[in-house]
C-alpha cells in the first residue's frame, strides 16, 4: 500500500469517470423463482420473533369463497420432519375479518431447538417451516441474514433467493421497507421496466383492504417464501410499511385528499401485524410500539428499535431552507435553530430507557455482543462539495425524481447532512443517546440498519470524539442504487463521501444485495453480498467486501478489510 495517500489526496488523482470499482473475485450463477407456493396456502408459511420457549406461526389461507364464513386451521409442530410424535399442536379459527391470516404464538417451547411445522384444513397441508428457539444458556456463534428495501416494480428478489439457498443462517433479519406503497407508475426504475413487475393494487395504497393487497402481492414471491420457511425471521418496519418519510404525525407522501393519516397508520399497522410472523405488543403498549429485545444465550443481546411512528419529529426537507442559506451564504441560523433544535426526537423517553435498561442488563450479564436493528444510517455523514464530481447528465437524471438536486449541490459545500431523514437530521437526538450510553460505559454497540439502498460501515461517535460503536449497513435487496442516478461516477461518489467523512470507513453504492454477519464469542465476521442484476432472474451472487469486527479497548473496531481496492483501503485506513 502506498503510505504517501491521504484521505485529501486520493481524489485528487482522478475525474468523474475514471475511478474503477472493485470487481469480485468470484461469483455463483443462480435462478431465482423457483418454487412459489400455490393453492390454498398461496403465500407460504413463516416464522418469527423467536424466544428461547417460543416462537410466532403464520400462513395465510386463499380460500375459494373468500367472502364469509370461518376456517378452522390445524398446526403442527415436531422436532421431526414426519410429525409423529407432536411437540405442539392446536387449531386456530380465521376468517376475512382478519384476511385469512393465521398468526400463533407458540409457548413451551425447547431452548435452543429446531422445531418442524406445519398447517393443515382437511386433507390439504401447508409448505413445512423450520424454525429455531434461542439458546438458554452458552452459545458459541450465531449468524444472521440481513435485509432491507425490497421494490417490486424495481426487479426481482434475487437476494432473497440467494439467502434462501445458505443453511447457515439463525435469523432473517429484515430492517424494513419490506414493501412500498407507491402506485405502479410511481417511483419507477427505467432498467427494471422490461420485468412487467406492477404494483397491485395499482394506486398508491391508503386503506386497510390496499395495505393488506400490497402484502400479499409481496407474498408471493418464491425468494421471501423459501426465506421465511426456513428460519425465524425477526422484523422492523421503515417509512414504506406506511407513507414516505412518515414520522409520529404525518409523513411526506400522505397528502391531501387522502384521508386522515391517524386513519391510514393504523390501517397500515393493522395489515402489518396480520401479515408478518410478529408478536404483538405486550399490553399497555400501542402498536407503533415495535421495540423489543432478544438474547441469543450468553452471546448476545439483540435490540430491534422503532424510529419512524413512535416519537420521530417531521423530518426536515433541506429545500424548504435553501434560499435563506444561500441568501446568508451561512447555515449558522438554520443549524442552531432548526437542525439543533433540541426538541426533534426519534426515539422517545419511552423506548429510550427500554434500550438503556436492556443494554445495562446487557452488559451487566457478560453477554459478549449488545447489537440493535436500526431503520434509518446512525453514522455522522455530511455532504462534501459535490460539484465538480457530478456532471450536467447526472444533474438531469436526478432532476426527473428531486427537483431540489441542483440547489442542493450548490449548497454541498456547506457540509449539510447527506440524508436529513436519517439519525443527522436528529443532531442532537443522537447526542443525547450517545451520552446515556457514555454514562453507562457502553461504548460496544453493533449497530445494524438498512434503509440507504447502500453498504457501508461506521464508526459511532459523539460530536467530541468519543466512540459508542460501529455500524454496519446494508444495501437494497431490489430498490435502486446509486448508480440509477450517477452511472459510471457512482464509484467516484462513494470515494468522495468516504474521504470526507471521517466515521465512514467504508461506502459501496453499487450493488443490490444484503449482509451476511456472523457473532462468536470473539470475534464477529460481515460479508456484504451483491447480486449482478435484479432485471433478470438468472443472477449471479459474490462477496462485494468483509470485514472482521474485534474488540478494541472498551469499543469495536472493523479490520482485515477484503475485496477493497487501493483507494478503498486507503481510506478504510485513515491515512493521513
Amino acid at each position: 500500500m502506498n503510505t504517501n495517500l491521504t484521505r485529501r489526496g486520493i481524489l485528487g488523482a482522478f475525474t468523474a469517470s475514471t475511478a474503477i470499482a472493485c470487481t469480485p473475485k468470484t461469483s455463483e450463477s443462480f435462478s431465482s423463482h423457483i418454487g412459489q407456493a400455490t393453492g390454498l396456502f398461496t403465500h407460504g408459511v413463516a416464522s418469527g420473533d423467536p424466544l428461547s420457549n417460543g416462537v410466532i406461526l403464520w400462513t395465510r389461507l386463499t380460500p375459494e369463497n373468500p367472502i364469509s364464513g370461518s376456517i378452522n386451521v390445524i398446526w403442527e409442530m415436531d422436532k421431526d420432519p414426519d410429525f409423529k410424535s407432536l411437540s405442539q399442536s392446536g387449531t386456530f379459527t380465521t376468517n376475512t375479518t382478519r384476511d385469512w391470516t393465521v398468526k400463533i404464538d407458540v409457548s413451551d417451547l425447547d431452548a435452543g431447538e429446531t422445531y418442524y411445522y406445519r398447517f393443515r384444513v382437511g386433507d390439504i397441508i401447508s409448505p413445512i417451516g423450520l424454525t429455531k428457539t434461542l439458546a438458554h444458556a452458552s452459545l458459541e456463534s450465531a449468524r444472521f441474514a440481513i435485509s432491507s428495501c425490497a421494490n417490486w416494480q424495481h426487479g426481482y428478489f434475487n437476494a432473497y433467493d440467494h439467502i434462501a439457498r445458505q443453511d447457515h443462517f439463525d435469523a432473517f433479519i429484515h430492517l424494513g421497507d419490506y414493501y412500498y406503497e407507491y402506485a405502479a407508475d410511481d417511483y419507477l426504475d427505467e432498467a427494471a421496466s422490461g420485468t412487467g413487475r406492477l404494483h397491485e393494487p395499482r394506486h398508491e395504497i391508503i386503506t386497510l383492504e390496499d395495505y393488506r393487497l400490497r402484502h400479499a402481492q409481496y407474498r408471493t414471491d418464491p425468494g421471501l417464501q423459501a426465506i421465511t420457511a426456513k428460519m425465524p425471521m425477526i422484523a422492523i418496519w421503515d417509512d414504506h410499511e406506511t407513507s414516505n418519510d412518515s414520522w409520529k404525525e404525518g409523513a411526506e407522501n400522505h397528502e391531501d385528499g387522502e384521508g386522515d393519516w391517524e386513519d391510514r397508520r393504523q390501517a397500515a399497522l393493522r395489515a402489518y401485524y396480520e401479515w408478518m410472523p410478529i408478536r404483538e405488543p405486550r399490553p399497555g403498549r400501542v402498536h407503533s410500539d415495535i421495540f423489543r429485545s432478544y438474547d441469543y444465550g450468553d452471546l448476545l443481546t439483540l435490540l430491534t428499535v422503532e424510529t419512524r411512528l413512535t416519537a420521530r419529529s417531521e423530518p426536515i426537507i433541506i429545500e424548504d431552507h435553501f434560499a435563506d442559506i444561500k441568501a446568508k451564504s451561512s447555515t449558522e441560523d438554520f443549524q442552531k435553530n432548526i437542525l439543533r433544535d433540541p426538541s426533534r426526537e426519534m426515539f422517545g423517553p419511552t423506548q429510550s430507557d427500554f434500550i438503556i435498561d436492556t443494554l445495562k442488563t446487557s452488559k451487566e450479564e457478560g453477554k459478549a455482543w449488545r447489537l440493535m436493528a436500526n431503520q434509518v444510517i446512525m453514522g455522522r455523514l455530511l455532504t462534501p462539495d459535490l460539484s465538480p464530481y457530478v456532471s450536467e447528465e447526472a444533474m438531469e437524471n436526478i432532476e426527473k425524481e428531486w427537483a431540489g438536486i441542483r440547489d442542493f449541490i450548490g449548497l454541498s459545500t456547506y457540509n449539510l447532512p447527506v440524508y436529513p431523514d436519517s439519525w443527522d437530521g436528529y443532531p442532537i437526538a443522537r447526542e443525547n443517546f450517545y451520552a446515556r450510553l457514555i454514562k453507562e460505559n457502553i461504548h460496544d454497540l453493533l449497530v445494524i440498519t438498512g434503509d440507504a439502498h447502500e453498504f457501508w460501515v461506521n464508526d459511532l461517535t459523539s460530536e467530541a470524539g468519543e466512540k459508542v460503536g460501529l455500524e454496519l449497513v446494508t444495501t437494497s435487496i431490489s430498490s435502486k442504487t446509486m448508480v440509477a442516478y450517477l452511472d459510471g461516477a457512482t464509484a467516484d461518489y462513494n470515494l468522495l463521501l468516504t474521504q470526507s467523512n471521517p466515521d465512514a470507513l467504508y461506502y459501496n453504492a453499487l450493488h443490490n444485495g444484503y449482509m451476511d454477519l456472523t457473532l462468536s464469542q470473539t470475534k464477529g465476521h460481515v460479508k456484504m453480498i451483491g447480486v449482478d442484476t435484479v432485471i433478470k432472474t438468472d443472477y449471479e451472487a459474490f462477496t462485494v467486501a468483509e470485514f472482521t469486527i474485534r474488540r478494541a479497548g472498551d469499543t469495536l473496531k472493523a479490520t482485515n478489510p477484503k475485496g477493497l481496492n487501493l483507494k478503498q483501503r486507503a481510506l478504510f485506513s485513515g491515512l493521513g
